[in-house]
């Protein structure tokens, strides 16, 4: 069947280029556009403009940046097939096709001319709702808030280790309250040494909460260790470090660390809220491995289920899976994942299969198997169970019913009974997973 296609050349600044085929011929000129109401009105007025009723329309693009979302609704709105295409494929297609020219017409001819190129079949863009857009939003910058909190807490470990190692054995967790309050006051061992006993209970008393007790001995062996530190710790330097700039630096990267934890403790309220409108009984949750966490990432980057005809798609849309690399019909193993799916989706059923392995049966017998019998290394066969957890996924959000642990032989159970099948039948033993791994451990020469 004869169809039009548009080749679409996104800009996140400059204005938009596109460029009308019918049957891979050009039709009239370039058409240049930008984001605003008015214009993209005109655009897709220009598109539908001389298109018999019944003829196919597809508009192809790269996702650059957010500038695609706007035209991406104008177009789907008025019926038109929108495809997305990764920039790694335009970019080896642009090679080949011209070496030494790259404007933004030469862009949207070749966007056009994609689908006449075979490979993969193109699936038509999904436009999520409005709440639905939000939860994806705001559960990235969640991880993105996250990964600076343990870049902080990095920072932090890597100036006590070199400036007061002594200081680490002494020091609560940085996770703790009362670990950061002494590191942003008195890690100066100057001003540990200066003060008064008396000063340093009322400061652990204040700032002490969860399992830190407030008074007792656990105070009075923190603050032995913390003079003991101190004094080691001049002793290392003899003079050589400015402790006080040193105490600001620590102070800085502390309040930073704060800040980012009360966003994302509001980003978490506001993911749960989101995340309750789509799925308010926590379908999700029923299954093992998957908690209040990954549960809203999974749902913001899924959508509605129902888009994918069944859990092969879903499976592929996923991504988990080795690249393929087989010569003279030998292929070979431990190839790494494909570049297909979305990352944090992939790092999500990841995590999830890790725990869920661990707790239902089947995934454990899974697993056992691939390891013990098949000589699978570990990061394979999680992949294999997160594969069969996906399937899990389509088939609690398809039918709307919650997840049931079941035994081998098919029977419901609770979970501890669960837990003690799989710690009693499908334990890896270790010897097997030294076997398994690429780089083993160096075995330690007898002294």
């Amino acid at each position: 069947m004869h169809q039009r296609i548009i080749g679409i050349d996104l800009a996140i600044r400059g204005r938009q280029v596109a460029q009308i085929f019918d049957g891979g011929v050009p039709v009239g000129k370039p058409l240049r556009f930008g984001l605003d109401a008015e214009a993209l009105e005109r655009f897709v007025a220009r598109v539908k403009k001389g298109v018999a009723p019944q003829t196919p329309i597809r508009a192809v693009m790269e996702p650059t940046g957010m500038a695609w979302f706007p035209v991406a609704t104008w177009l789907h709105d008025a019926g038109i097939e929108v495809i997305r295409v990764k920039g790694q494929r335009v970019k080896a297609l642009r090679r080949y096709l011209s070496e030494h020219a790259k404007t933004d017409l030469a862009d949207a001819h070749l966007l056009a001319a994609i689908p006449h190129f075979g490979g993969r079949a193109f699936n038509p863009v999904h436009i999520p709702t409005p709440s639905r857009h939000a939860l994806q939003r705001l559960s990235k910058q969640r991880h993105r808030y996250r990964e600076q909190i343990c870049a902080a807490r990095r920072r932090l470990l890597d100036l006590i280790r070199w400036a007061a190692p002594a200081l680490e054995p002494v020091l609560p967790d940085l996770t703790s309250r009362l670990g950061l309050a002494l590191l942003g006051d008195y890690f100066n061992p100057h001003r540990v040494l200066a003060a008064r006993r008396d000063i340093l209970r009322c400061f652990i008393a204040r700032h002490a909460a969860g399992s830190h007790p407030r008074s007792g001995h656990f105070v009075e062996e923190l603050i032995d260790g913390l003079r003991e530190a101190a004094r080691r710790t001049l002793a290392l330097h003899r003079g050589w470090v400015d402790f006080e700039a040193l105490q600001f630096e620590i102070a800085q990267e502390i309040e930073l660390l704060r800040m980012l934890q009360r966003q994302t403790e509001a980003l978490e309220r506001r993911i749960q809220s989101l995340y309750r409108e789509h799925d308010p009984e926590g379908l999700l949750q029923t299954i093992p491995g998957i908690g209040p966490h990954i549960a809203p990432v999974l749902l913001a980057i899924l959508g509605d289920v129902r888009r994918f005809p069944n859990q092969r798609q879903l499976r592929g849309f996923c991504g988990l899976f080795p690249t393929c690399s087989a010569s003279g019909g030998v292929e070979k193993p431990g190839q790494r994942l494909i570049k297909g799916g979305n990352d944090r989706i992939k790092r999500a059923l990841y995590l999830a299969a890790d725990t869920a392995r661990r707790i239902d049966p089947q995934l454990a017998e899974l697993y056992w198997r691939l390891m013990v019998r098949r000589g699978h290394h570990h990061k394979q066969a999680l992949c294999a169970v997160a594969n069969r957890l996906v399937n899990r996924i389509y088939r609690v959000l398809k039918t709307g019913r919650p997840y049931e642990l079941r035994a081998p032989d098919g029977r419901p159970i609770d979970l501890a009974e669960a837990k003690q099948i799989v710690r009693e039948r499908y334990s890896v033993p270790l010897e097997i997973r030294m076997t398994r791994r690429r780089h083993r451990e160096p075995v330690a020469e007898d002294a």
